[in-house]
């Protein structure tokens, strides 16, 4: 339960879900993220934080910074509804 917790929290926020938009298109870094949606970079890795708890952004490191790109969560049904609904919603984000 916890799990479906975590994802319904991290998509609960507008930044969260514009941070998703970005990542869908390519993988970033936090300074990329922090650049394109112009705040802080404080406020990218609190984000990138929930996003990952929810376990919809996953990093890996490259040399000395990370970068992140989109996962699709634990808790996510296996026969990809959570997923094709997920990337509707953000088609449908300004």
């Amino acid at each position: 339960m916890e799990d479906v917790i975590n994802v319904v929290r991290a998509l609960s926020a507008d930044t969260r879900l514009r941070v998703l938009k970005l990542l869908r298109s390519r993988e970033m870094s936090s300074g990329e993220l922090q650049e394109l949606l112009q705040v802080p970079r404080k406020t990218v890795s609190y984000h990138l934080n929930v996003l990952q708890t929810g376990g919809l952004v996953r990093s890996r490191r490259e040399g000395r910074r990370l970068v992140y790109a989109v996962a699709v969560p634990a808790a996510a049904d296996a026969d990809g509804k959570f997923e094709r609904f997920l990337f509707r919603t953000l088609d449908d984000l300004n």
